[in-house]
This record gives structure tokens, sequence and C-alpha cells, in this order.
């Protein structure tokens, strides 16, 4: 005799929106496109004036998410673009309410007080970039980067959150740790430090191959006003300061480096443009919903 078998309950309710995401994703529905990226970017650009943010769904339809900063003109939040790729979107479980589970990017909020920094950042960035001239490892970087770039137009160079490197723990954090000094800002700071040289290290070779007056644009949210400031005057050029518009000027002659973006980095280039060089980390280190 046949017996007619229950699907488990658990997470049950959202199978329907899940299959909708692959079914509209297989007919050809992108998650990802330079104009939306533009337009959410505007929208948080001027969000004082924003009583909504509108977000384009999968399905095409529009999602409004409410500003609870309406008309604050200081606000201590500042918005940006909250990712969400492919496999995310598919998760059984949805992690937002029903009206964003279509939505490949959503709007959240990053608070701006109570922020320290490191008293010589300039300084500090100056010393961590010499050590990098010096490496092995910037001496093989350069090396293959040449050998990649020989014959090929390169047209900028777009960087994704290669992080914060100014403004120290916050001190709840520093709290966690038995001690923590200055010397252990510093390091913290390194990683994100070295990374933005190695993107000034790979501006150059392809300035010297191709174009002297390639761009350098740079990307992160998270940056602050100490920061922006430092990049500035070493070569770079902020963009999508609310974590949209740099995506847009990805294209297929650029080079994009992107260490640990807290975004599906992947998808996202990989929908927008077939850059020259991508330099990223393996799907299996970090990030690996894409």
């Amino acid at each position: 005799m046949s017996q007619t078998l229950e699907a488990p309950s658990d997470g049950c309710k959202d199978w329907p929106i899940c299959q909708k995401v692959a079914d509209l994703y297989n007919s050809g529905a992108r998650l990802f496109t330079k104009e939306d990226l533009e337009d959410i970017e505007d929208q948080l650009r001027q969000s004082s004036t924003m009583k909504r943010f509108l977000v384009r769904r999968l399905d095409g339809n529009i999602t409004r998410i409410s500003n609870p900063y309406f008309r604050d003109q200081n606000p201590i939040w500042k918005p940006f673009v909250d990712y969400k790729g492919y496999w995310q979107l598919v998760k059984e479980n949805s992690d937002g309410p029903t009206k964003t589970s279509l939505c490949p990017y959503t709007v959240d909020w990053i608070k701006k007080t109570n922020q320290t920094f490191l008293p010589q950042p300039m300084q500090v960035f100056d010393e961590k970039r010499l050590w990098w001239q010096n490496s092995k490892t910037c001496r093989h970087l350069t090396a293959l980067i040449k050998d990649v770039l020989c014959g090929r137009t390169v047209k900028k160079v777009v960087c994704f959150g290669l992080g914060e490197f100014s403004r120290t723990l916050p001190q709840w954090l520093k709290d966690e740790f038995k001690s923590w000094d200055e010397e252990d800002d510093v390091r913290h700071a390194t990683s994100s430090m070295i990374q933005h040289s190695m993107a000034l290290t790979i501006a150059q070779l392809a300035r010297a191959s191709d174009n002297e007056m390639l761009p350098l644009l740079t990307q992160d949210p998270e940056y602050s006003k100490t920061t922006e400031d430092i990049l500035i005057e070493k070569g770079f050029k902020i963009v999508g300061s609310h974590g949209a518009a740099g995506f847009a000027e990805v294209d297929d002659d650029s080079i994009v480096i992107s260490a640990f973006p807290d975004a599906p980095i992947k998808q996202i280039i990989a929908e927008l443009a077939r850059p020259v060089v991508f330099i990223t980390t393996d799907f299996s280190d970090f990030n690996d919903d894409g």
C-alpha cells in the first residue's frame, strides 16, 4: 500500500519563497545591476530627505524600507547597502521579514559615535607601506602582475572592503582582552594598511604599462573621514561611501581588488563585468556564499 509522507515542518513556510528565488534566477533575472546600485547609493546619499528607500526585488517589484532618521540632519547612524547573494536568498529560513525575502540588497545602519583614532595614522601608514614595498611578497606580486598585464588594456583599479585603519577598536571590545595598548591598535590596523599599499603598487604597475592617468578607486562604508583624507592624499578616489556606487564603476577593463568584504563580492562582480584581473580570496577562505 502506498503511503504519503508529510514534508518536514521546519522552515516549510519559506520553501515557496526559496523556490521563487531559484525560478526567477534560472529564468535570467539578475540580482544586481549597475542602474540599481547607482540608484540606491543616490537614495542613501540624500537619506535625510528620504522617508522611505525604494529597493528592487528579484521579481522586478519594489519594496519600500522605512527610514527612521528621515529629516534628521545630524544622525549618529549612517545607512549602507546590505547584500544577499543567491545562496543566502534560497536558504530555507529567511533572515528578514517576508517583504525583503526577494531583495538581493536592503538597507542597514552603522553607528558613527564613540570613535577613537590612532595618534598618527598617516605616519603609521607610511611605515607599513614602506615595509610592504620592501617585502618578498610585493616583489613576487609585482612580477606576477607585470606578466598578467602584458599586452592588456586596463582603464581603472577598483577596490572593495580593504578596511578602515585610522579608527581603533571600541573600548568594550578592547576590554575583552587581558591587555590592550597602542601597539595592539597599530597591529590591528596593519592588514588594512598593507591591502591599501598593495592596491597602490598595482595601480602604479597598471599606469606604467598603459595609462599614466589611470584612476584608483576604493569603496568601504566603514571608512572614517580621517582614513578617507589619508587615502585621497595617497592617490585614491573614494567612491560609494554607502556601499553601492563603486560596483557600478567596474567594467571589463578594470582590475578589481577585494580581500575580505562583508558582501557576496564574487557574485556581484560576475553579474556586472569580466575584469582583466580580480584579486580576492578563494571561495573556501571567506564568505563562501559568494
